[in-house]
């Protein structure tokens, strides 16, 4: 092997020392690789692996070029020792994260495919391209693009080598059957996909009936979403609260087979969770987050990643170590998360969700008992979909994440929330979902109306039955009155509780308040949902077991029209 076609190129990712490092033996890249370049073991480790797994290479030669590379990277700019190429200042514009890019001339997409490297097995990262002319492409991860007005689009971060053990969520049969189409006419039909995903969430997961097709068609939209997410300024978070056994760690279940590129973590260290984010992107899903409200210092990295995030551009700083001192660090972790727990989570961070409460399915429900993999290939057909709706109709995203008009009642955060949900459900009615817009926007609204704190109840049983006596009386208690209620009965206990705590713990059962005539009341909770409570719950609340009183007593929820996503579930999905 001739060593002298050995090159490396490079590009700094911090200013501690960390590159991305392109090794070439002429035209052929042999690996793409992080490492810090100013550590000597980072250097020998690599240098060693290098020529292991490429017979021939002189280790010699790697040492000496990594230690150029080094030399460099330490050097420090000034008149008396210049910086070895002049800096060219970027437009920031220009410059856009590898995993996921929407721009009018091109829309980008990169997948960890396996492959063969020198006989061995191994895996690269793969571009997937679709210009605004029709040309579609699949090239290996470049450093930068050209774009056709003679500009430069340069991709930042570089992600490390992907491991062989990551199977591609977009299939190698999908991407090919994507690259031998032209036009977005013979592509997946968006209302279709939406009303798949609609199915597929209510075939695994239980939601009460009066909210259902609301909750189904935010989560389908919300998956929408984690593959378009660049496009706004803002990617709202989900939160699902509810009791033990309600539910939410099988919406997870679900959303890792649907979501754009998932991160499941309850237990990552803060270092990693920033790390990941940075250098892969994607779709966060952070379960049993009650630890969110603990002091210790690394929970709060943690809410400080999770706060930035929320906005495009977002970045958490570290304090990283560089020798025998530390230097600020900052990382990319804007993108799409969701969250789950039973206590609640911080104000701050519940302000940047949307917030679902989840219940517990009531005995012989058939989603708890259905096995997600049964057939793993919907889901992949699913993906395969989803990947290409994002890569084919990057324009209209754009001009999604522009409009306006579908927020018509909400302003500040609940806008930034709802919009990209919303304008999501407009082009998803555009393409034949009749009446789903108007649908969403009542149910956000409500949803807005009836967000939810984060306080876990202590003496729920008690104040569940104070209401229940005074709706089967008649009356229309507000949050305060059932307290009194409650305080009847057991003084003690509800001597220090306020009528917001009480409200707080009747919201986390769905029993939710309405205003009217200047009031919040609790008018509009029928016997029904009542006996619901008591049925799943195994509360004692003094209701026979028989269907609600007058259709009058349920409560209006908007729906999602039938033929998109109320379709009953079967047991094939």
């Amino acid at each position: 092997m001739n060593t002298d076609v050995l090159t490396f190129d490079w590009t700094p990712t911090s200013n501690t020392g960390r590159i991305t490092l392109t090794a070439k033996l002429g035209d052929e890249v042999l690996g793409v690789d992080t490492l810090n370049v100013l550590n000597a073991d980072a250097r020998a480790k690599y240098a060693k692996r290098l020529t292991v797994d490429h017979a021939g290479i002189d280790q010699q030669q790697v040492d000496d070029e990594l230690l150029a590379i080094a030399a460099e990277m330490a050097q420090p700019s000034g008149a008396d020792n210049p910086p070895a190429h002049a800096p060219t200042e970027l437009d920031v514009s220009r410059v856009v994260r590898p995993e996921r890019f929407l721009l009018p001339e091109v829309s980008g997409l990169t997948v960890a495919t396996p492959t063969l490297v020198r006989g061995k097995p191994g895996a690269q990262w793969t571009l997937y391209l679709n210009w605004t002319d029709g040309k579609r492409e699949a090239i290996d991860l470049p450093p930068s693009l050209a774009l056709p007005d003679q500009t430069t689009l340069w991709l930042h971060p570089m992600p490390g080598t992907p491991t062989i053990s990551e199977e591609p969520a977009w299939t190698f049969s999908a991407r090919e059957a994507w690259l031998g189409t032209s036009s977005t006419k013979h592509g997946p039909d968006v209302a279709e996909v939406f009303q798949r995903l609609c199915r597929c969430v209510a075939h695994y997961v239980y939601f009460p009936t009066e909210r259902a097709a609301g909750t189904t068609a935010t989560l389908a939209l919300w998956v929408m979403l984690t593959y378009s997410y660049p496009a706004w300024s803002a990617a709202p978070y989900l939160y699902l609260g509810g009791q033990l056994e309600s539910g939410k760690t099988r919406v997870f279940e679900v959303l890792s087979r649907l979501v754009f590129r998932p991160l499941l973590s309850s237990n990552m260290t803060a270092p990693s969770l920033f790390r990941t984010l940075h250098e892969r992107g994607g779709t966060l899903l952070y379960d049993e987050a009650e630890r969110l409200k603990d002091n210790k210092p690394d929970v709060g990295e943690v809410r400080s990643m999770l706060l930035a995030g929320y906005k495009r551009g977002g970045k958490a700083t570290r304090l990283e170590p560089v020798g025998d001192t530390y230097r600020p660090v900052e990382f990319s972790v804007y993108g799409p998360k969701a969250m789950a727990c039973i206590k609640g989570l911080p104000e701050a961070l519940a302000s940047r969700c949307i917030q679902i409460i989840m219940f517990r399915a009531p005995s012989g429900a058939p989603q708890p008992r259905r096995r997600i993999d049964k057939h793993a290939e919907r889901w992949r057909a699913l993906r395969a979909d989803l990947h290409a709706l994002a890569l084919n109709h990057g324009p209209t995203l754009l001009e999604l994440a522009e409009r306006e008009d579908v927020c018509p009642q909400m302003s500040g955060r609940q806008y930034e929330l709802w919009q990209p949900i919303l304008s999501l459900a407009a082009w998803v009615e555009a393409a034949g979902a009749e009446g789903l817009l108007d649908a969403m926007q009542a149910f956000a609204l409500e949803s807005v109306e009836a967000s939810k704190t984060d306080q876990m109840p202590d003496c729920d049983e008690i104040l569940l039955r104070a209401l229940t006596e005074m709706r089967k009386a008649g009356e229309w208690p507000t949050a305060k009155e059932v307290l009194a209620k409650a305080a009847e009965e057991d003084a003690k206990t509800f001597e220090s509780w306020s009528p917001k705590g009480a409200s707080n713990a009747l919201k986390r059962y769905g029993l939710l308040t309405t205003k009217s005539q200047g009031r919040r009341h609790y008018g509009r909770v029928s016997p029904d949902a009542l006996r619901q409570v008591q049925t799943t719950y195994g509360f004692e609340l003094g209701l026979r077991d028989e269907a609600a009183d007058s259709p009058s007593n349920v409560p209006h929820v908007p729906h999602v029209p039938p033929k998109v996503a109320q379709e009953a579930p079967t047991d094939e999905g």
